[in-house]
């Protein structure tokens, strides 16, 4: 972003780094997207993976760290080989940015449809989740009975006018809010958890199905890397995303472990319910601290929405040409989004199936496959930008280029190692979200996915 800034007229080229938020807000914000859904739904994840789930969680984790990084760096490449995107006014759809500078058309088609696929199915969830937590406190707390279904009718409605917000540095609240409450409310959880008695518990070995449902349930569960070029274009300092990114999932991690391991070890077979607050609300399970963690995990999902369902919102927005500042037109097409989200959670009103699905086939991709490879092919384009300069500016291997000459700094080439690491990840992720397909699509065939009908249907079906 160029600006006349002083009393010459001289040009502040740097003055994109000058607003915007800091890495610790950025961090909360990974924690804020991220947390929610996965502390509800990892439990089950777990009871379905058995105890391998365990390390295949804190590895998922770790893993989705490291491509994080690489995530945020490939947009520090794409700013250093085109000026044009150091502006973050200009920047609607970074990720798909990020996909075309890499490998062209089919990188951007491929990426925008993951990315869009990825955060309209967390919507969805997220829109199910909130009707599920509502709709189960009120019916503990009182006699009165409202199904899910049409709760989702009501969530929805509150939340349209919330999904008008701009950036993500419009409503950082938000990410304070869900930090703090998520936090909070998984501390409720495994308190709960430990006081029940686990004598009687067994865990069955997983079946081929399970096993990578769970692991499709796992990768959603770090599926915020699709959020991650948006919040790196609202940074202060772009550059430092990755330390935002250690912060972000490593505390994130830290929520994970102990909430899925309680639920796993102490419920295990048993365990009935897509949602560890749901199954906590279970008459034989409840306990008066299922309904403050209730509370705040609903106000936690409020909050996260808005921050995940931005991204898909802004990318489409670029597309159709509306301009960046408050509108009908905003209001409009995110209002629509709403729409077409609330008949995909009344069609769908299981939010596992969706989980699965997701995570299986588009957050495998966002995650584990685009980052290590766009990365790769980025740093070799700057590689070959770098020496076409030198070449330009007439430098030999024997010459430094002159004082005045600012270049951007150049990543060290990849070692044998790294790319061993980066082409296992790649492998990792095509074979997991086949397999994921897969087994999605095989339960929904035999009848073991909990599939009900639709709430057009029968409204309480819920």
């Amino acid at each position: 972003m160029m600006n006349m800034n002083n009393e010459n007229g001289e040009i502040d080229g740097n003055l994109e780094e000058q607003k915007g938020i800091g890495v610790v807000v950025t961090a909360i914000f990974i924690v804020g997207m991220m947390a929610g859904s996965g502390i509800l739904a990892l439990p089950m994840a777990l009871v379905q993976a058995g105890w391998v789930g365990i390390p295949m969680l804190i590895i998922c984790g770790i893993l989705s760290t490291f491509t994080g990084t690489m995530l945020g760096n490939c947009w520090t490449m794409v700013r250093d080989l085109c000026p044009e995107y150091r502006n973050a006014e200009n920047v609607s759809d970074p990720y798909p940015i990020i996909g075309y500078q890499a490998a062209g058309k089919w990188g951007r088609s491929f990426t925008r449809a993951s990315v869009i696929a990825t955060q309209f199915g967390a919507g969805v969830v997220y829109l199910l989740l909130i009707s599920g937590n509502i709709a189960s406190l009120i019916n503990n707390l009182s006699n009165f009975s409202f199904p899910d279904c049409y709760w989702i009718l009501v969530v929805t409605a509150v939340l349209t006018p919330m999904s008008w917000l701009g950036t993500p540095k419009d409503f950082w609240w938000t990410a304070l809010i869900a930090f703090g409450t998520t936090t909070v409310a998984a501390i409720f959880v495994v308190v709960n958890v430990a006081k029940l008695d686990i004598s009687n518990v067994t865990h069955a070995k997983p079946s081929f199905v399970s096993f990578f449902n769970s692991f499709g349930t796992i990768l959603y569960a770090f599926g915020g890397s699709t959020c991650f070029p948006t919040l790196q274009v609202d940074m202060k300092e772009p550059k430092k995303f990755s330390k935002s990114v250690f912060l972000g999932l490593g505390a994130t991690l830290l929520l994970y472990v102990p909430v899925s391991v309680a639920g796993f070890v102490v419920f295990g077979d048993v365990m009935s319910e897509d949602s560890i607050l749901d199954q906590l609300s279970l008459d034989e399970y409840r306990s008066w601290l299922v309904y403050p963690a209730l509370i705040l995990m609903t106000i936690h999902l409020l909050m996260a929405f808005v921050i995940i369902i931005n991204p898909v919102s802004q990318d489409i927005e670029g597309l159709l040409g509306i301009r960046k500042e408050f509108c009908w037109q905003r209001c409009l097409l995110r209002t629509i989004n709403m729409g077409l989200m609330l008949f995909v959670g009344l069609s769908i009103p299981h939010f596992g199936i969706i989980l699965s699905l997701v995570g299986g086939v588009c957050t495998t991709a966002t995650n584990f496959i685009f980052p290590p490879l766009f990365y790769m092919l980025l740093l070799r384009q700057q590689q070959q930008h770098h020496d076409d300069d030198d070449l330009l500016l007439g430098v030999g291997d024997d010459q430094q280029p002159l004082e005045t000459e600012v270049k951007p700094s150049i990543p060290a080439p990849l070692s044998i190692y790294m790319k061993i690491l980066m082409f296992t990840i790649i492998l990792i992720g095509c074979v997991g979200g086949v397999a994921s397909l897969y087994s999605v699509f095989k339960s929904l065939v035999d009848g073991s996915s909990g599939f009900t009908v639709p709430c057009y249907v029968n409204m309480t079906s819920l």
